[in-house]
């Protein structure tokens, strides 16, 4: 620690804190920039956009208990950090800050990739959190103990592990699972149509009726769009909004995104069979008209848009709200009951 860094007045960040913040600051700025073409150009990462406000967000309403872990003003009770931890959090500092580095220099060379985008993102999230454990002090610039330094950790998390999810979620997750999940959807709806007693014939994605029209099961219904919005939003409501201490509340954090990414499946399973029973009932083309059966850019077209639009809509706002019921779900869960004489 520098000198000035030791003459700090209590409850003031020291020097060397002061500059890793505003390295990581540079940081997320880089990450912005490098994701910011994933979510210009990618349909499905839209939500992109709103990950630096969510982050800020988050990391704002933290501050208070964050700036006292890192000051000493606050201490949680435990043994000291082991040598072995510090050296451990060191070394996974020095490691991310050189994979950011190599990762921000391919990004300037050859420009977007996989590569630079996951050498980024991990290099950001492993820098924030090990900076957050090695930064932390005791009362009167003491050591801080190890529990105290995983509170600190702990606080930073969402706001640096949710870079994850809006960048390299797109390499790690989506071009893994989108031809699974688009041929399981195409198999799931065509079971529920000859389970109704129609005699179909699939080919491919295309589910082909005894009528000799058909309807595709395209790229976007696969889910990915839902699923990878659906995950963002349960990582931000289970960080902002679920209670409880370690492990309680990481454990339903964890499961809220699990919820999360299931919901996104279910309800898309029940938005490509409601459009396919549409289409068998009114036709494929029905799908890009209204519900009255007008056509995009005729007068009386519907401010709801087509019906293929309202089904993706109606089926985000609901996996949304369904996230919002089980937070308070969740939250119950484990705890006991207060007695009524309590009550």
């Amino acid at each position: 620690m520098s000198a000035d860094a030791q003459a700090t007045t209590p409850g003031a960040l020291d020097g060397t804190t002061r500059g890793l913040g505003l390295m990581l600051i540079g940081m997320a700025a880089f990450a912005t920039w490098d994701q910011w073409a994933i979510w210009s150009t990618k349909d499905d990462y839209g939500f992109g956009y709103l990950v630096p406000a969510f982050s800020a967000y988050v990391l704002w309403d933290r501050w208070d208990e964050l700036r006292a872990l890192l000051t000493g003003e606050r201490s949680h009770v435990s043994a000291p950090a082991s040598r072995f931890a510090l050296l451990g959090a060191q070394t996974l500092a020095f490691l991310a800050v050189a994979c950011f580095g190599l990762g921000a220099a391919a990004r300037a060379i050859f420009g977007t990739g996989v590569g630079p985008t996951l050498a980024i993102a991990f290099g950001f999230t492993g820098a924030a959190l090990s900076f957050g454990y090695l930064s932390a002090r005791g009362p009167q610039d003491t050591s801080a103990t190890a529990a105290t330094r995983w509170r600190a950790v702990g606080l930073l998390v969402f706001p640096a592990g949710v870079w994850l999810i809006s960048g390299p979620f797109l390499y790690l997750v989506d071009n893994q699972i989108k031809g699974a999940l688009l041929t399981n959807v195409t198999e799931i709806v065509s079971g529920l149509l000859r389970a109704n007693g129609h005699e179909i014939r699939v080919s491919g994605n295309t589910i082909v009726f005894p009528n000799g029209d058909a309807v595709g099961v395209a790229e976007a219904c696969s889910g990915i769009r839902s699923l990878s919005a659906c995950v963002f939003a349960g990582a931000f409501l289970g960080s902002v909004f679920l209670e409880g201490g370690f492990p309680g509340a990481l454990l339903r954090r964890v499961s809220l995104i699990a919820l999360a990414g299931f919901t996104a499946i279910l309800l898309n399973i029940g938005r490509n069979a409601f459009l396919t029973f549409h289409a068998l009932e009114h036709g494929s083309k029905s799908l890009d008209r209204d519900l009255a059966g007008i056509e995009h850019g005729q007068p009386g077209f519907s401010s709801l848009g087509s019906v293929h639009d309202l089904a993706g809509n109606l089926a985000m706002v609901a996996a949304l709200l369904l996230l919002v019921a089980f937070v308070p779900l969740l939250n119950r869960l484990g705890r006991a009951q207060t007695p009524p004489s309590e009550a």
